[in-house]
């Protein structure tokens, strides 16, 4: 028998041979969050320069401070009343620094209550100690189910792509999930079975029928689970989603038919999902018209999706930037490059889309980071 030098792989192990294969979702799941040896529950998420992934608030305050822009728009809509920031997935805590930094010297501060919705203990704490000087704006939750109603917005920054995925191939006349089994040798092992849930069966049904046989691609339905929750909760108000992601049309693409399943460690991408199961993050991109379908069937109305550089630059980019560093900047500074990372397509700018979701608000709003485009026709 093989010895296995992870903690995480033994117990896989020892699952799948009292109740046989487990479907990749599972495996996704232990993967990422196995209370002890996932990689969400480890004490230090690698997040940064240093780590194994940087988002777009690690990179530079601009981010969070037009983030504030679009949200003191959503105020302003409200008819600037007591307003509620939920946000989840925070990380290290920066976005909500920079946003509440922005916001600190305008009339929208005194009507804020921010809200970060975090599991772990130690992570809060953290984020804690960066928040010092907001600790009397901000409340710490550790489910979302914690929360009654609120009038505001829900704000998520690459959130959904870590939420586990099944993972499906076409197969003849209709589509097999995707198992996982030890071999002989006692290694991973794909093996293909029946979908496993109803809700999976309905939504291959909806898949695109011209699929080529062995196309194989994810199913995020913890993402409809997400949003209905999401839809109790908000009253009025809005829920703006970024990550990487695509339309329907792009997502299943007949050139994707890998899908879109990645591993990241140490700031290099592999597709080695199976090595070092809770040291390396997975990821799945977010098929965005999947959010806005099923936004619609609990009660959203879409207002805009675009790449993220086309959201930034449509909030006063420039004149919110020049705020920041006091007027003057050198084209050559690490600063500026910085900056460029959150808007050129090798950076961010591209692969990073925005999708804002509006409840009991005008379906027509013409919000300012969707003025200089907006694709939402193609979800």
């Amino acid at each position: 028998m093989k010895d296995f030098s992870n903690e995480l792989i033994k117990i896989i192990h020892d699952k799948v041979k009292e109740f046989g294969p487990i479907t990749f979702k599972d495996f996704m799941e232990m993967a990422l969050y196995h209370e002890k040896y996932g990689y969400y529950s480890r004490s230090y998420i690698p997040i940064g320069k240093k780590g194994d992934f940087i988002t777009s608030p690690h990179t530079h305050c601009l981010y969070g401070a037009l983030h504030a822009r679009q949200i003191e728009e959503f105020w302003n809509i409200l008819d600037h009343k007591a307003f509620t920031v939920v946000e989840m997935g925070s990380g290290a805590g920066y976005l909500a620094k920079d946003i509440l930094s922005y916001l600190s010297n305008r009339e929208i501060f005194k009507s804020i209550n921010y809200i970060i919705v975090e599991h772990k203990a130690e992570t809060a704490s953290c984020q804690q100690d960066l928040l010092k000087p907001f600790i009397n704006k901000i409340n710490w939750i550790s489910r979302l189910s914690d929360l009654d109603s609120i009038k505001g917005c829900v704000i998520s920054n690459e959130l959904l792509d870590a939420f586990p995925v099944h993972l499906i191939q076409k197969e003849a006349l209709d589509f097999k999930e995707i198992y996982l089994d030890f071999n002989e040798e006692d290694n991973l092992t794909e093996v293909l079975g029946n979908l496993s849930n109803p809700q999976l069966a309905e939504y291959v049904k909806a898949l695109p029928s011209d699929l080529s046989e062995g196309y194989r691609t994810e199913a995020n339905l913890a993402i409809r689970k997400w949003i209905s929750e999401l839809a109790s909760i908000i009253s009025k108000g809005f829920v703006v989603t970024i990550d990487y992601g695509h339309t329907r049309k792009e997502y299943f693409h007949p050139a994707r038919n890998r899908g879109t399943l990645l591993a990241y460690m140490n700031h290099r991408v592999n597709e080695e999902l199976y090595e070092r199961p809770g040291e390396q993050d997975l990821t799945a991109h977010v098929n965005f018209s999947d959010l806005h379908r099923w936004g619609k069937e609990v009660g959203f109305s879409t207002l805009g999706y675009v790449p993220q550089w086309a959201f930034l630059g449509g909030l006063d980019f420039e004149e919110t930037f020049r705020e920041l560093s006091g007027g003057k900047f050198d084209p050559f500074s690490p600063e500026l490059a910085a900056v460029k990372m959150l808007l050129l397509p090798q950076g961010m700018g591209e692969s990073h889309k925005v999708l804002v979701q509006g409840k009991d608000v005008p379906s027509d709003l013409v919000l300012k980071g969707f003025s200089l485009k907006n694709a939402m026709k193609r979800l």
